[in-house]
């Protein structure tokens, strides 16, 4: 066999080292030294459990339990050994006499520029000139004394033995197959590629058998080397054969995972799905979904290790940080007043620079370490604390992803498919949203995002919406491993990851995915509900819940909204489960969603005073059977969570009887936000909420937080008006009229005047003329809902009211002026002077008050239709001129015109020509009043006539003259007409 090989003095041992010195130099990945007792510390734990150090704990929710601490005392922090199965039928050691290409000493390098010559040249009489014949021997990590040293490969000139002295002979080379990168074989040629180099190692086999024994051997002996430095499960020989896993580059395998594990790389997508777009899309629609079609694993040995390398760079630099706070404290405790005194120059003034570096913790943490999920975990294995590790999305074009997979991130095309915001550098993002935006579509459809372990170290945030054009070259000077761009604090999109540094990050998995558009993203809803499918409901429907209250188009969040209301039956049941979901923001907009088909159940409407109360519906929707989990959800870690359950307990109303319990506890949450929305939602439940009089009777008058107040003055209002004999309530809410807040002076202002109890006018009348606008137009209202002659008793005070500074009291006055009826009718010549009022909506609520007074006094009823005939019906503003021709259309239908009939009637013929459609239709309505009214009156005379004339006759039938009686009332006016027209 022929073994010829490139030497590389950097790389390989001539054996002209004493054994001692080349063991030291290959010392592999995977052994602690500890400097101060020069002891190896063999970490047992696997490179996806790294050991973290003692000074800073895992900032990583992703796992189950913190990893061990390791001995404070070390200071080089590397990955642990690793097993390895020795494939089964390959030989652990193999040697033999092989023709070897090329020199045994470096000079003779020059001689491997005519590798082609040397191969064409092999078995020929001129095969001298470049082979020779050598003794070569591999031996595995097993077979030699030191684990140190790792699988190599040793070349002699002679047979390895002893002389008659005793002494061995020195290898000529010794190759460790830790730098190997790829065993190529072609028939009898081996070609062994060392990283880092451009030529390679080549030998010849006798045969093409013995060709393949050796590779086989040689690839075994380096994977198992090279197996202690790279994660578990890597298949190392397949990587060490270019071609066979997807990839033509060395020391490079993709594996296909599984289509097992695509709901756990689905899960972790959607759950870093953010509904948000920058112009870095470029116009194109935001996706409402990511559908991961394929994960590949990248095996990338050489990327890996230069990982690796600068992980354990990051590590040890907060190992060392933490020594230095540790020395600092024990400095401080002494009592000493000069803390850095005594420590040298250098590290006290990087301990100066640092002493606010406690760990790495975040103001929010990066979405892909709060997700749990055991299964994904167990695929991505854990993330190292001690170097800020995360996991980062970056998306590129399929090019890209092959590009970057096969080799490793280049910064010198930093910019190259996008701008570069914060600099030349590498950009990642925590959303999988915004990767997306860089990403593009191949041929087939399918788009292309990498999934990247980064080791951001220590990270300097900018928060700026204007970005300092230095600032990653401030970043890097500054001491900082990355820069976060936090575009979501400075104009609320998206968080970007910056690092200078390609061995900071390595490319760990190759997402293949789909974009759902709005169709196809409405179409899998209404599938999945059809289908019954469990499991893609449980993945779907959260999802989709995320979407709908996210989404930054209004159009389509209420598209979603009814989509999922119409299969609630198939919705509720996945979002009742959701709200048991260890992450907060599937929780809060599963409530959310809960809370939008709670408010299908019922609608709200609005009083003429402008006041709003909730009817229910009738028949029964799903949602209801939500309601033992919202009960549960009251008490959930969240607040925000716990508020949406209350409003939606609120929307549900009645059908919600049950979880009154629940909510008379959550009263006493210690979030005031949350106990208000319980107050509500206790006023909302109907006489199921009895119960709970006694915790809002407290709540109003004790809790010191206003809108609590406030929900809870509410809340006795409705409960007060439905229990009605319940004497508490309205001495509770009067004395309320005294706080000091003015929101709940006006709050138990209009819980009196749902009551509607007469006692409560007086001191409402007191608060007709309160500081606040906004408390005297409640007490107006008020009064308005108790209405009649006990409200009637405020009729000074509203009438003062009418002049208010404020339109909205004088709105409200005249609305309750025109439900006190006839009782207001004092006010007549005041109301029709406020339609001369500035305010449209104030001339409006006038125009409706002066057609319900019932006024019988002439002067009053003219000067009330003057006023709607001069200023109402032509008025500037059409909501007035409505209000006014349906008032005018009013008082016809009651008869009380009076003389003005035919004024109106006028005006009503003007009005038939106004612009507004509105305004016609309602003149029109008002003349067919007037019309009948005329008819009506008229048919009224001629029965009256008839009864009259009948009477008559009777009477000349029992024989009374009627010429002696004297003329008639009739003859009698007429004559009196006929005298006064002669006269004139």
């Amino acid at each position: 066999m022929f073994f010829g090989f490139n030497q590389c003095e950097s790389r390989c041992s001539t054996g002209d080292e004493p054994e001692e010195q080349t063991a030291s130099r290959s010392v592999p990945d995977g052994i602690v030294m500890d400097i101060d007792s020069s002891r190896l510390w063999m970490s047992k734990q696997s490179l996806s459990a790294p050991v973290f150090s003692s000074s800073a704990q895992p900032n990583c929710d992703i796992g189950d339990e913190p990893m061990p601490t390791p001995p404070p005392e070390l200071t080089i922090l590397i990955m642990a050994q690793r097993e390895f199965v020795w494939p089964e039928g390959v030989p652990r050691e193999m040697a033999g006499w092989l023709m070897c290409y090329g020199g045994d000493s470096s000079a003779s390098t020059s001689r491997l520029q005519v590798a082609k010559l040397a191969k064409v040249s092999a078995g020929t009489p001129v095969a001298g000139l470049f082979w020779r014949k050598r003794y070569i021997q591999v031996k595995s990590t097993a077979e030699l004394s030191s684990i140190s040293r790792g699988a190599q490969l040793t070349c002699w000139a002679t047979l390895p033995e002893k002389d008659q002295k005793g002494r061995k002979p020195r290898p000529v080379a010794t190759l460790p197959l830790m730098q190997l990168e790829e065993v190529a074989r072609d028939g009898k040629t081996l070609t062994l590629h060392m990283r880092g180099l451009k030529v390679a190692f080549q030998a010849r086999a006798e045969n093409e058998i013995v060709a393949a024994q050796w590779a086989a051997v040689v690839k075994a002996a380096a994977a198992q080397t090279l197996s202690r430095n790279l994660p578990p499960g890597w298949d190392v020989q397949a990587m060490l054969s270019s071609g066979e896993g997807k990839s033509n580059a060395k020391l490079v395998n993709k594996e296909t995972l599984p289509a097992a594990v695509n709901p756990a790389f689905q899960k972790l997508v959607d759950h870093c799905f953010v509904c948000k777009t920058t112009k870095d899309r470029r116009g194109k629609i935001v996706p409402l979904r990511i559908e991961v079609v394929e994960i590949v694993r990248v095996q990338n040995g050489a990327a890996w290790m230069d990982y690796d390398k600068a992980r354990q760079r990051i590590a040890e630099g907060v190992l060392q940080r933490s020594m230095l706070e540790r020395q600092m404290s024990d400095i401080s405790s002494t009592g000493s007043n000069s803390t850095n005194s005594s420590l040298p120059a250098s590290l006290r003034s990087r301990a100066e620079s640092d002493q606010d570096l406690k760990d790495f913790s975040l103001e929010f943490p990066v979405m892909t370490s709060s997700l749990h999920h055991e299964q994904l975990f167990e695929v991505l294995g854990q993330t190292d604390a001690t170097c800020n590790e995360h996991w980062l999305f970056h998306g590129t074009s399929k090019a890209g992803v092959d590009g970057i997979s096969d080799e490793e991130f280049r910064l010198n095309l930093a910019g190259s498919h996008r701008g570069t915001m914060y600099g030349k550098g590498m950009y990642f993002a925590e959303c999988t949203t915004k990767a997306d935006e860089y990403s593009e579509e191949d041929e087939d459809g399918y788009c292309w995002m990498l999934l990247c372990r980064a080791a951001l170290g220590k990270t300097m945030v900018c928060k700026e919406k204007k970005v300092p054009p230095d600032i990653l070259e401030q970043c890097k000077k500054e001491g900082y491993d990355s820069l976060i761009g936090d575009r979501w604090a400075a104009v609320g999109t998206f968080r970007e990851f910056i690092l200078s540094d390609a061995n900071q990050v390595y490319p760990a998995f190759i997402v293949r995915y789909k974009r759902w558009p709005e169709a196809a993203f409405c179409r899998s809803i209404r599938e999945t509900s059809e289908s019954l499918d469990a499991e893609a409901a449980r993945m779907l429907f959260p999802h989709a819940a995320i979407v709908a209250e996210e989404h930054p188009d209004s159009a389509v969040r209420y598209r979603l909204s009814l989509l999922l209301d119409a299969h609630a039956e198939a919705v509720v049941p996945v979002l009742c489960m959701a709200l048991r979901d260890p992450r907060r923001r599937v929780r809060l907009n599963a409530g959310k969603a809960l809370m939008n088909m709670a408010g299908q159940t019922s609608t709200v409407e609005a009083l003429p005073d402008g006041t709003l109360y909730r009817r229910q519906r009738e028949g029964t929707h799903a949602v209801l059977s939500a309601v033992p989990a919202l009960q549960d959800a009251l008490s959930d870690s969240d607040r925000f969570v716990r508020r949406s359950a209350a409003r939606s307990l609120e929307r549900l109303g009645e059908h919600a009887a049950l979880a009154v319990p629940a909510l008379i506890q959550a009263l006493k949450d210690p979030e005031e936000e949350v106990r208000a929305a319980v107050a509500t939602a206790l006023g909302q439940l109907g006489s199921a909420s009895a119960q709970a009089l006694p915790t809002l009777l407290q709540a109003a008058s004790e809790d010191p937080v206003e809108r609590v107040r406030v929900a809870a003055c509410t809340a006795l209002g409705h409960l007060g008006a439905l229990v009605g004999d319940d004497d508490s309530v309205e001495p509770v809410l009067v004395a309320r009229l005294e706080d000091s807040r003015s929101e709940v002076r006006s709050a138990a202002a209009g819980a009196l005047g749902m009551l509607a109890m007469p006692s409560a006018v007086a001191p409402l009348a007191l608060h007709l003329e309160d500081s606040e606008a906004h408390v005297r137009a409640s007490a107006a209202r008020a009064l308005g809902n108790i209405g009649g002659a006990d409200a009637a008793v405020a009729l000074p005070k509203l009438i003062q009211c009418l002049k208010d500074t404020d339109h909205v009291v004088r709105k409200a006055t005249a609305v309750t002026l025109g439900r006190m009826g006839y009782h207001a009718a004092p006010a007549a010549i005041t109301l029709a002077e406020t339609m001369r009022d500035s305010n449209s909506q104030v001339r409006e609520a006038t125009a409706h008050a002066l057609s319900l007074l019932e006024l019988t006094e002439n002067i009053p009823q003219t000067v009330t239709i003057q006023a709607l005939l001069k200023r109402g019906v032509t008025d500037s503003v059409t909501e007035v001129r409505i209000a006014s021709v349906d008032a005018l259309s009013d008082l016809a239908r009651l008869g009380q015109l009076g003389t003005q009939l035919h004024s109106v009637k006028h005006a009503m013929t003007v009005r038939l020509k106004d612009e507004s459609p509105q305004v016609n239709n309602s003149a029109s309505t008002c003349l067919k009043i007037i019309s009948l009214q005329a008819e009506r009156i008229e048919a009224e005379k001629r029965k009256k006539k008839k009864r009259a004339k009948s009477k008559d006759e009777d009477y000349d039938d029992e024989g009374n003259n009627s010429d002696d009686s004297g003329p008639g009332l009739e003859e009698l006016a007429r004559l009196v007409s006929n005298m006064s027209k002669q006269n004139w």
